[in-house]
């Protein structure tokens, strides 16, 4: 009896010894992941986009009690266009807002609170990468130890990558909508065979991820995928999926409710207008709206450009250069490991492999001028997620090729993680670096806008609105409701101005509005602030309450 006592509980410590390790990989890589966002912090003080510095001013309001209503108008699109408290998320989704609105009652709503709650559940990305490379390195039966190094590898790419923790730094859409999508590829394959709680988790995750992105739509096209492959077909596979989406559709019910409340609709207002963009300066239009008609006007030789143009930024300017070397060792290792492909078939990497090759070729195809403004780019997530798991599965196949090229007595498994995240890690502090000295830089311009709206004679102070092709950094920076001024002909830009009335214009960048629009119509005061190499291009026009 003794005997088998002590057995027994020799049996239960050596299981429990096995959860701890198992565990400290996990929590080992959410550490390196926080400690690298908490640097990108340090570096990045200011927010690189508008898109963020719009998230951040909602989290912000709605800390303070306003709700989620913004003091700034960035696309005419979508009515209401009252200012201050305009409703906000009339095209994006409010996932990001409400992150970073999680710790301000109590950290303050500072910038730095935001990346802060950023910071802390993107860390999370590399324990997930760890999942989903060992389940497809136990898929691709490989040895116990190079399992380990693989899934570490691949968790240790995610935690360093510039893609990924930039996204931290600069709060926005593109961090959660990664989050949630690796978690719901993670469930797909247990809850596709009917596992309950997987059918419940994913419900919930793809609702989550609807709510922070509009691509989660193509999630639910990939659960489809999944349950085929593991054999689900006919009436099971339409109560599976249904049971999902019902799930998911009670999580984004109140959302819904809200909007069409608020906007009359429940769908984000420029959603199908975004697919007719002839230029992207579009979204900012006061009478030139996005239309069908408008769309086939620009000729069958403009669209199919635009088409390459669309592909060839995805490619490059959102996968490669961001990704470098993990997005080219994946893709080696797809190139090369494509005979073995059956044997992932239906499993996580697979599901976000294939959510990336679907979300790239319609978003490229679909929304080929909006996409070159970020809509792939904020959409990428997993499938650079992916590519550094392959990237690390691939990099243990060389090592282990090269082994047995040159007969090497050990395995030598944790060769390739080491040099993958070293040269990874060198990349992300490079593009850490620039970062850094963009957001510097857009801070010093907006810095020096404030000085020179003090110091202009005739400036409005009384609170009433301004237009601005800067508007979102602009309402922050100003504390006064700011609206973009359309990028259209003068002859409709004095439509807006007649029929919008703002105080006065400050163009800051002189990208999106031209100040010899304004000059030409004559009914604005054009004044000359100090010349300030922060801000170069800064035109101020007062007295805009006149135009007719």
């Amino acid at each position: 009896m003794g005997s088998s006592t002590a057995a027994g509980t020799a049996t239960a410590e050596s299981r429990t010894g096995l959860a701890v390790h198992t565990l400290a990989i996990p929590v080992a890589l959410y550490g390196l992941g926080l400690v690298a966002r908490l640097v990108a912090m340090l570096g990045v003080r200011f927010p690189l986009t508008e898109g963020s510095a719009y998230y951040v001013a909602v989290a912000r309001n709605m800390a303070e009690g306003r709700g989620p209503v913004i003091d700034a108008i960035w696309s005419y699109a979508t009515p209401p266009f009252n200012l201050p408290g305009k409703p906000a998320f009339e095209i994006w989704q409010p996932m990001a807002s409400f992150i970073a609105a999680l710790p301000m009652p109590v950290l303050g709503s500072s910038y730095s609170t935001a990346q802060l709650a950023f910071a802390v559940v993107g860390a999370l990305l590399a324990p997930l990468a760890w999942l989903v490379a060992r389940d497809a390195a136990r898929r691709l039966a490989l040895p116990p130890n190079r399992q380990a190094y693989a899934a570490f590898g691949a968790g240790a790419l995610v935690a360093v990558a510039g893609p990924f923790v930039i996204s931290s730094a600069v709060p926005d859409s593109t961090l959660p909508f990664t989050l949630f999508a690796t978690a719901a590829c993670l469930c797909m394959p247990a809850a596709a065979r009917g596992n309950s709680r997987a059918m419940l988790a994913l419900g919930l995750l793809l609702g989550f991820a609807y709510l922070t992105r509009m691509e989660a739509i193509y999630l639910g096209l990939v659960l489809i995928a999944v349950a085929w492959t593991a054999k689900v077909r006919g009436r099971l596979l339409f109560a599976r999926v249904g049971t999902v989406a019902l799930i998911g559709g009670l999580i984004v019910l109140p959302w819904w409710a809200r909007n069409y409340a608020v906007f009359g609709t429940p769908l984000p207002g420029q959603f199908a207008d975004n697919a007719f963009l002839t230029s992207n300066e579009q979204i900012f239009a006061w009478t030139d709206q996005p239309t069908l008609s408008g769309f086939l006007a620009q000729g069958p030789v403009t669209i199919v450009s635009n088409l390459g143009a669309a592909l060839w930024h995805n490619l490059v300017d959102v996968m490669l250069i961001p990704g470098n070397i993990i997005v080219v060792a994946g893709l080696l290792t797809i190139v090369f490991g494509w005979r073995r492909r059956a044997e992932i078939s239906g499993s996580s990497l697979w599901a976000l492999l294939f959510y990336g090759a679907i979300s790239f070729v319609l978003t490229s195809m679909v929304f080929p001028v909006a996409t070159q403004w970020g809509t792939f780019e904020h959409a990428a997530g997993p499938l650079l997620l992916a590519l550094a798991v392959v990237a690390a599965l691939g990099g243990d196949a060389f090592v282990a090729r090269v082994r047995q090229w040159r007969n090497w007595p050990r395995p030598n498994a944790g060769m390739a993680p080491a040099a993958l995240s070293a040269v990874v890690l060198a990349m992300s502090v490079l593009a850490l670096l620039f970062a850094s000295v963009q957001a510097q830089s857009r801070e010093r311009q907006i810095a020096a806008v404030v000085v020179a709206v003090n110091e202009t004679p005739g400036f409005p102070h009384d609170g009433s609105t301004i237009a601005s092709d800067l508007p979102i950094w602009l309402s922050d920076a100003l504390d006064v409701p700011v609206a973009v001024l359309p990028v259209e002909p003068a002859s409709q830009v004095a439509t807006y101005l007649a029929q919008f009335k703002p105080s006065a214009i400050v163009l800051v960048d002189d990208l999106r509005a031209s100040a010899d629009t304004v000059r030409s119509l004559g009914c604005a005061t054009e004044t000359t602030p100090a010349a300030n190499p922060a801000a170069p291009q800064l035109t101020i026009f007062v007295d805009t309450r006149s135009c007719p």
